[in-house]
């Protein structure tokens, strides 16, 4: 499986990473993993600061402390502490979306709460039917007649009893929005290859060989590395 060198990072494990909205694509050869982005650590780091805060409040001036005070202390700390340890291990450990080319399957998790261990839905190779990647933002807008400065791609799998599950989304201006395509394509390819299936790109846009060296459409097979650029509208 090739994947694109301008939009992945090899990491030292050996997988390549694709950075997509707050979340990030970890690919290697028998599993694609969608997991949030380490910035989502920030937030549950921050609540157990704040309950070690409030515990140790509670220990060093506990009995001079009113009673009220005192017990919304004890429960702002026994909510938030459980809590903030799920979100920490979540963000380190879980995933969003797991597809797993030896058990055959993308499975969606539950998210921080279930730290990335429940299943929300699990879909079989073959209940797939394909993959579509869509693009919102190219539409004109109706009050002034111009497109969004956004561009919002998704990737979706799509079953064959016609159910759309998303795997992720990149928004981008639209100035990069070749660049979101290319991020997009290429969670799409790699988890098109485990499942084996196909993906579809909305109409209107070409998929092209681009040399990254020149810029330039790259050469047929053969002619070296290349990365995917649409090709827009009329």
């Amino acid at each position: 499986m090739s994947l694109p060198d301008h939009v992945t990072v090899l990491r030292r494990d050996g997988r390549r990473q694709v950075l997509l909205h707050r979340s990030m694509a970890l690919i290697g050869p028998e599993k694609v993993e969608i997991k949030r982005a380490r910035s989502t650590i920030v937030l549950p780091l921050v609540v157990l600061g704040l309950a070690v805060a409030a515990g140790s409040l509670i220990a060093d001036r506990g009995a001079g402390l009113p009673f009220w005070l005192l017990l919304l202390l004890l429960l702002f700390c026994l909510v938030t502490v459980p809590l903030a340890f799920v979100g920490l291990i979540s963000s380190i450990f879980g995933a969003e979306v797991v597809v797993d080319g030896r058990k055959g399957s993308a499975t969606w998790q539950q998210g921080a709460i279930g730290m990335g261990l429940g299943t929300k839905e699990l879909v079989p190779f073959e209940k797939i039917d394909h993959l579509e990647v869509s693009v919102e933002g190219e539409e004109p807008d109706r009050w002034r007649g111009e497109a969004d400065a956004l561009r919002q791609f998704a990737l979706v799998l799509v079953k064959k009893s016609g159910k759309r599950l998303t795997l992720t989304q990149v928004p981008v201006p639209a100035y990069g929005q070749a660049d979101g395509m290319d991020r997009t394509l290429a969670v799409a390819n790699a988890v098109a290859a485990l499942a084996r299936t196909t993906v579809r790109i909305p109409e209107g846009w070409e998929m092209v060989e681009i040399d990254t060296a020149t810029g330039e459409r790259a050469k047929p097979p053969g002619g070296g590395r290349g990365k995917r650029r649409p090709k827009a509208n009329g």
